[in-house]
């Protein structure tokens, strides 16, 4: 089990957003637990023949096995869907049982003659790039609504997981949320056209969990996790949370832990001190957004469970079709964070060593100690540290 940061308890309904801005009054559940579908984890050595038996006992439909995270997406074919999940809950070979959640993204563009990139030049970007500006053989994953590997600023550092919304092997963005977030991470830097990116020379490992409304379940994203955990990813870069904490979430987000790769995770978007997950779990760092003066976002969530703060406010990235656009959020401040970690990937260290030296070196700016645990990133701090 993963540390977590402090005791939650666990809503048997609850929403996944990714975090852009968005009011308070839209973080409802919009998907009733009994139309939806339910993951169920078993417990290990349990045989193929006795989850067969449960299934048939408790009238589902197998929807889908992930054999990383041993568990089955089941659909209820006839009970209601409380007594379905009752009953996987109180037999023995059930670890546990939860709702299939589902995810949105959230998006606020602003007005695309912002053109310059403050963000980068507050964290000390191009003094970090006298130091290195990535290595190609780092991935940096970006587990959202896939990334347009066409883009003039992206293309040829996209490699192509799987997408999980059409289940194939091209994970195009439909969306923009995930585009925008990869170019904050590696856009190409001194190449003529568009922006740059914080750690330019990364390559970007890019799985769609969410489809072109922004939408998507947990067993996806939790897929994702792990798949990118698999191919290596160095920095998974989650843009997205939740109210409540996931079992499956936690599980995805402890295996990418032990496999090496730092889980950046945006606080979300709600303006409170109440915790999102998975950037409430100890093993990921979370980030919440600050503005161009370096204070608190007005909508950024906070709280001494937040590590580091970074640019959120305004930020000008990628969209799909060759264009760029300002989007605000903490999914923006994020990818930050997630580059200054590949560029220090790029150095060869380890996922502690990554998270030491942002935390250490985080500026002391106002709010620190209450907004946010350690302060507002540096990148050339971080890399001399």
């Amino acid at each position: 089990m993963i540390k977590i940061k402090r005791s939650v308890v666990l809503s048997a309904a609850f929403l996944l957003v990714a975090a852009l801005i968005l009011p308070a009054a839209h973080a409802e559940w919009d998907r009733p637990p009994a139309a939806g579908e339910i993951i169920v984890k078993y417990k290990d050595n349990t045989s193929a023949g006795i989850l067969s038996k449960i299934h048939e006992q408790v009238e589902t439909r197998l929807l889908e096995r992930n054999d990383r995270l041993n568990l089955d997406v089941v659909k209820p074919d006839g009970q209601s869907f409380e007594e379905v999940l009752e009953a996987y809950r109180e037999n023995p070979h059930v670890e546990y049982a939860e709702p299939n959640i589902t995810f949105h993204t959230f998006e606020t563009p602003d007005d695309p003659q912002f053109s310059r990139q403050w963000g980068l030049k507050k964290v000390d970007a191009p003094s970090a790039w006298d130091i290195t500006r990535g290595d190609s053989g780092v991935k940096v994953a970006i587990v959202d609504t896939g990334v347009d590997h066409t883009h003039p600023d992206l293309s040829g550092k996209v490699i192509e997981g799987k997408d999980y919304v059409e289940n194939d092997g091209d994970p195009m963005d439909e969306n923009g949320h995930g585009t925008h977030v990869a170019g904050t991470v590696a856009a190409f830097t001194g190449n003529g056209t568009g922006i740059a990116g914080m750690a330019p020379e990364v390559s970007l490992y890019a799985v769609r969990v969410l489809n072109e409304e922004g939408t998507g379940s947990l067993d996806d994203v939790a897929s994702g996790i792990v798949e990118a955990a698999d191919a290596g990813a160095e920095v998974i870069n989650l843009s997205l949370g939740a109210t409540k904490g996931s079992q499956t979430l936690q599980d995805a987000v402890e295996y990418a832990h032990s496999m090496g790769a730092l889980v950046v995770a945006a606080a979300g978007n709600e303006g409170v001190s109440t915790p999102s997950y998975p950037a409430f779990y100890g093993e990921t760092l979370s980030v919440a957004a600050t503005d161009s003066e370096d204070r608190k976002a007005d909508f950024t969530n906070y709280g001494k469970w937040v590590e580091v703060a970074a640019p959120g406010v305004d930020i000008l990235s990628t969209v799909p079709g060759g264009g760029i656009q300002t989007m605000s959020g903490t999914s923006m401040a994020t990818p930050h964070v997630a580059g200054l970690a590949g560029l220090l990937a790029s150095r060869g260290r380890n996922a502690s060593q990554i998270r030491t030296a942002i935390e250490e070196t985080a500026e002391d700016i106002s709010g620190t100690g209450v907004y946010w645990s350690k302060g507002r990133i540096n990148a050339r701090e971080a890399l001399q540290y």
